[in-house]
């Protein structure tokens, strides 16, 4: 199935996210430069034959990186969340059980490029992240660790967030 802007549109709203995401298909300027990080996947509305090798004909895509480079797709039955670079469509890269999961995953790219702590965390009240305390205590422990634990304390965070 080519699943369409409206039907991606129409997925955002079913799942009750932020006003902001919508936003981003609305064509509003976004607060805090944010479509820099997120948007519509336009180049899969443009050419919806290119969706089949990452949706199965099941998977919606959502949103892209603001370069489409990583595109998140929804399972809109289980509500789970699935990445992909667009050159490789059959290796995910990540895997969201949760919507608040996606976005302490967008959160760690907000703030790994922001140096402003309150900009963080106005950007975490913007897109409806529940958990921002959660954020900066995993910046400060992963502030001075190794790459792999780096990515192992990043995972532990982004998975062990709930709802």
């Amino acid at each position: 199935m080519k699943f369409s802007r409206n039907d991606a549109f129409d997925c955002l709203v079913a799942l009750d996210v932020a006003t902001v995401f919508l936003d981003s298909y609305r064509g509003k300027k976004l607060p805090e430069n944010l479509d820099s990080y997120f948007g519509p996947p336009e180049e899969f509305f443009v050419a919806a034959d290119t969706q089949e090798p990452y949706t199965d004909g099941e998977l919606i895509p959502i949103l892209d990186d603001g370069n489409f480079s990583v595109v998140t797709f929804c399972d809109p039955l289980q509500q789970h969340f699935v990445q992909y670079f667009v050159e490789s469509p059959k290796s995910p890269i990540n895997k969201f059980l949760s919507w608040q999961q996606y976005l302490a995953d967008l959160l760690i790219h907000v703030g790994e490029s922001m140096e402003d702590d309150e900009r963080v965390r106005r950007v975490a009240s913007i897109v409806g992240f529940q958990n921002s305390d959660l954020l900066f205590k995993f910046f400060a422990a992963a502030e001075d660790g190794s790459y792999d634990e780096y990515m192992r304390l990043r995972d532990e965070f982004v998975h062990g967030i709930h709802s």
